[in-house]
């Protein structure tokens, strides 16, 4: 039988290669985004001086801008191939990473009680 010390091993090295395969990939996004159609993630809000230091992509309004192309139809508008592959990848992770993160929770409370 696995003990619940293997399991959230294995879950917290799964979760956190998954994060930054989901960090890469939203990098990559953005930059094929910025490339082809910077006008849909070049968004400044009020707060924005607050991320004078940061890249672009570190600011919450881009952030946003670029989640909202990726769930949106106008991915397919974007010349390039890897960004219908990046876009995918991106829905995927944001529906896997919770449910991995939560599986981890709820084995590690189980085993405990």
């Amino acid at each position: 039988m696995i003990s619940s010390q293997t399991i959230g091993l294995l879950g917290g090295v799964s979760l956190a290669a998954l994060i930054g395969l989901y960090l890469y990939t939203f990098y990559k996004f953005h930059k094929l985004v910025l490339a082809e159609r910077p006008e849909w993630v070049d968004h400044k809000g009020s707060l924005s001086f607050m991320y004078q230091g940061l890249p672009r992509v570190g600011n919450p309004n881009v952030q946003a801008a670029v989640l909202r192309t990726v769930f949106s139809s106008r991915v397919r508008e974007l010349r390039s191939p890897l960004a219908v592959k990046y876009a995918h990848r991106i829905r995927l992770l944001l529906f896997v990473l919770p449910l991995l993160f939560v599986l981890i929770f709820v084995a590690e409370h189980a085993s405990a009680a």
